[in-house]
């Protein structure tokens, strides 16, 4: 059984997109189409969605987001009528490159990349005084992925990718402890640590089929791609108890060291993408299915250096479960773009283990997008996702009950970079008037 140290205080995500705490906020035009993008690779986010279709660019290809998101969560409990998180805004951010650097015959096979960007992250706090706040007060949360990558073309149809990841967490948490002190009437534990992993994202891009004519044309491409867990070792986090009285001063000293593992889940991901262009518009429809491995979260546990200290561990039991994901794209001249999208997750939680600090809900949420290409080398994106969702259940090991509500706006801007590369060809415009 693996332990998963803090995850319980560490994570309320700006926005849970993919059930958990998971953060899939990575490409603009990829978040206006529903997160459907694996089997698409039109721009440099694939590196991400799917290092195999980084073949499917060509120049030097650079693409750098931000997202402001702002979460309103609420709830109801049986002894009070309404509770507000006190969430602030958040700005993810994503930053991707992808282009071929050599210049003799493996040019045309080999393409190379790199990303930055948030996968999981969270900054959220209650009152003190609240009435769960022995569960949770205040968290916070920051983690940075670092991958290069690399994909090589087997087929003209078939190209393979492939990254390192190296992913850097720290957090800050607070929760009242029910010991009374000659000053107060609780205590409270402070935590605070950061560590770092390694990990791997692999992917396989097809044009699997093309046809049509001098006037039309019909791409049909798929995907499949695989991002591993990353075990983010916590050794060395810093625990410290404030208002504790003096005789339990030993259990709770001012402060002691603890560590631990916190797993991120493993993630597979299958799509396809269809695209039809005729002379002076194009429509491109997709679709991707995500598989999270949400049962590496089944125990919550810490073990604090100070030998009377008591250790922690609780059953969390997550389940593994699949986000249904799909977009629409209507680009009019190759120039402006109009996107939509929806995605449904389930909820890993299971009743029984729903938390306030992580109230996860099985949701079906709205996006959409719009997008201006500015010249040959920029284009600017639009992204809007819109969630909104309740649910009611209890948190039994700790004797408590809600019904929560959660709202959420995110609103995404991204900017395309593209340097040199040979334009892809035209679809030819047979009713423009003949010079002969």
């Amino acid at each position: 059984m693996k332990k998963i140290i803090i995850a319980a205080f560490a994570f309320l995500p700006y926005v849970l997109q993919a059930g958990g705490f998971q953060l899939n906020l990575q490409g603009i035009k990829a978040v206006a189409m529903g997160g459907a993008f694996t089997g698409i690779g039109s721009d440099a986010s694939t590196v991400f969605f799917n290092p195999g279709g980084m073949n499917n660019l060509n120049g030097h290809n650079f693409l750098l987001g931000v997202n402001y998101v702002t979460p309103s969560v609420s709830l109801q409990t049986p002894e009070t009528a309404n509770i507000n998180q006190t969430s602030p805004n958040a700005n993810p951010f994503h930053v991707y490159y992808s282009g071929a650097i050599l210049k003799d015959k493996l040019n045309d096979k080999l393409r190379v990349g790199f990303l930055v960007n948030n996968q999981f992250g969270s900054t959220s706090s209650f009152d003190d005084n609240w009435q769960g706040r022995f569960i949770i007060q205040n968290i916070s949360l920051k983690t940075f992925m670092f991958q290069p990558s690399a994909s090589y073309k087997l087929h003209d149809k078939v190209s393979i990718g492939a990254g390192f990841v190296y992913a850097m967490g720290a957090f800050k948490t607070q929760k009242g402890v029910p010991v009374a002190s000659a000053s107060t009437t609780e205590g409270q534990a402070t935590l605070e640590g950061s560590g770092n992993a390694m990990g791997f994202n692999v992917g396989i891009f097809s044009n699997l089929l093309s046809f049509g004519d001098d006037t039309k044309k019909t791409d049909v491409r798929l995907g499949v791609s695989y991002r591993s867990e990353l075990a983010i070792k916590l050794d060395g986090g810093t625990a410290k108890f404030t208002n504790i009285p003096t005789s339990l001063a030993s259990k709770f000293p001012a402060s002691t060291k603890f560590s631990g593992e916190l797993t991120l889940p493993s993630v597979f991901t299958a799509g396809f993408s269809v695209k039809h262009s005729k002379t002076n518009y194009s429509v491109e429809l997709a679709y991707d299915l995500n598989w999270t491995g949400w049962a590496s979260y089944d125990t919550l546990a810490f073990d604090f250096e100070n030998a009377d200290t008591p250790d922690s561990k609780t059953t969390k039991d997550w389940q593994n479960a699949l986000t249904h994901r799909f977009g629409v794209d209507f680009t009019y001249k190759e120039k402006y773009s109009a996107r939509v999208g929806a995605y449904y997750d389930n909820s890993p939680v299971k009743d029984g283990y729903v938390s306030p600090e992580l109230p996860d809900m099985t949701q079906l949420a709205y996006t959409a997008g719009l997008a201006y290409k500015i010249n040959d080398m920029i284009t600017v994106d639009l992204s809007y996702i819109r969630q909104s969702a309740e649910r009611e259940s209890d948190l039994t090991d700790a004797g408590f009950s809600a019904k929560y509500r959660r709202k959420v706006n995110v609103y995404g801007i991204g900017v395309n970079i593209k340097l040199g590369g040979a334009s892809k060809p035209k679809v030819e415009d047979t009713t423009a008037p003949s010079m002969n």
